[in-house]
């Protein structure tokens, strides 16, 4: 009796290894993608509405960067590879001006302005809190990654997004510098 059991155990476990696996291999596309589709202008209009602050309480309605091109780059203070790619970022804001770059902080502004003090970057940081991941979605971030970052043309089409860290040669090639 007990070998039955056993015999009917293993094959049990077979079966449900063999299902998950093979819900896996149907579903691999949603695990393996490293990109997602590029968001549409539709996509974005919520991008164009919204109004954000940084630390000091300076309003930066994003509607002002239309017709610009732009790099929105979301991150945390508590996100390690967001904080690594910050001076490489900065160098290029710097380096070109005729660019728009924003970082919107999935965090609270306590935090953001504790770490401004000491880590001044050279382009704006906004409190985007609580409105910042459904905004950061509707750009494509459908993983719910940081940093996360979308590359808008001046015609305001995304053309380029990153999960993950950046670096400057990346976001250049995106920007065709």
């Amino acid at each position: 009796m007990r070998n039955v059991a056993r015999v009917v155990m293993t094959v049990l476990l077979m079966v449900v290894l063999g299902s998950g696996f093979r819900w896996l291999y149907l579903n691999r596309h949603q695990f393996m993608a490293t990109e997602s589709a590029l968001p549409s202008a539709a996509d974005i209009a919520p991008v164009w509405a919204t109004t954000l602050f940084d630390h000091g309480g300076k309003a930066y309605p994003l509607a002002q960067y239309k017709g610009k091109p732009l790099i929105l780059n979301f991150w945390a203070t508590w996100c390690e590879p967001c904080r690594e790619e910050m001076p490489e970022i900065s160098a290029l804001a710097s380096a070109h001006p005729q660019i728009a770059v924003l970082g919107l902080a999935i965090d609270e502004a306590a935090a953001v302005h504790e770490f401004i003090e000491s880590t001044p970057v050279s382009y704006p940081l906004l409190i985007a809190e609580n409105e910042g991941m459904p905004l950061a979605e509707a750009l494509g971030n459908h993983k719910g990654v940081l940093p996360y970052t979308v590359v808008i043309s001046a015609q305001g089409e995304v053309t380029q997004i990153f999960f993950g860290r950046v670096n400057r040669q990346m976001l250049q090639n995106a920007l065709n510098l």
